[in-house]
């Protein structure tokens, strides 16, 4: 078996995600041929049929942002709040210059153990803090309340929107053995694209398209055959518009 982990997917299980989490809403790419040699590397061979919920026509999630832009020249950054929830913990000075310290801001939040639910960035360019939220909230974050106190400096929020709640993605159930199963009410099916032999699958995050090069998204390949590989079909053939269920699904993390 080749089963293959992406390095935005080990980074983000290490940090701030759950598989169950992160792959909420996700779809499955049949593919041709072999597997990339890793999950970053772009797709190979031809998609043979996108694994959705029934079928269904796929929407991604878009993840809400709002921004805190700072001003001034000392002092320091004390709360950072969305709906009231403070996701600072810890005030942060100035720090030689509003660039620098909204890397800081942004660095605080993101190892803030009491922040859950937003992902803090900066450019180190700009005095712009950008927040994303988690995977999974969609339509819930539009018009949350960004807002800061400050010593002496002062800032800009603007309000978390653009959150877009995904369509017929994949889910799965709480976690038993070792393993991740999909939610057993739900039909993880597609139809044929084209006709072909399957090879191997993506399973990607909602918002990745899986075709590119990447090293943020969160992305697991694995192999496709009768018997011993990580997905096992009773038939590898696809035929153009014919239906492609999978009956049972479980992602395993290996203890060893």
């Amino acid at each position: 078996m080749a089963l293959r982990l992406s390095t935005g997917l080990v980074n983000k299980m290490m940090d701030t995600g759950s598989f169950k989490d992160i792959f909420a809403n996700a779809v499955l790419d049949i593919y041709s041929g072999t597997q990339p040699t890793a999950a970053d590397d772009a797709a190979s061979g031809t998609a043979l049929v996108l694994i959705t919920k029934a079928s269904g026509a796929y929407t991604a999630e878009t993840r809400a942002v709002g921004t805190l832009t700072l001003a001034g020249a000392s002092g320091s950054v004390n709360t950072v709040t969305v709906n009231t929830i403070d996701i600072l913990g810890a005030a942060v000075p100035f720090n030689t210059s509003l660039n620098q310290t909204a890397v800081d801001v942004a660095a605080q939040i993101n190892r803030n153990p009491k922040n859950l639910l937003f992902v803090a960035s900066a450019t180190g360019s700009s005095a712009v803090v950008t927040l994303t939220a988690m995977s999974g909230l969609g339509i819930m974050a539009n018009g949350w309340v960004v807002a800061a106190t400050y010593t002496t400096m002062t800032g800009t929020p603007v309000n978390m929107a653009g959150g877009v709640d995904s369509v017929n993605g994949l889910r799965f159930d709480a976690a038993t053995a070792g393993g991740c199963p999909k939610v057993a009410a739900d039909t993880w099916s597609g139809n044929g694209l084209t006709g072909g032999t399957a090879g191997w699958f993506r399973l990607r995050e909602s918002g990745d398209t899986g075709t590119g090069a990447s090293t943020t998204a969160c992305r697991i390949d694995g192999s496709i055959a009768t018997s011993g590989a990580d997905m096992n079909l009773g038939s590898l053939t696809v035929a153009l518009g014919a239906p492609f269920i999978l009956t049972g699904a479980t992602f395993t993390l290996p203890k060893a």
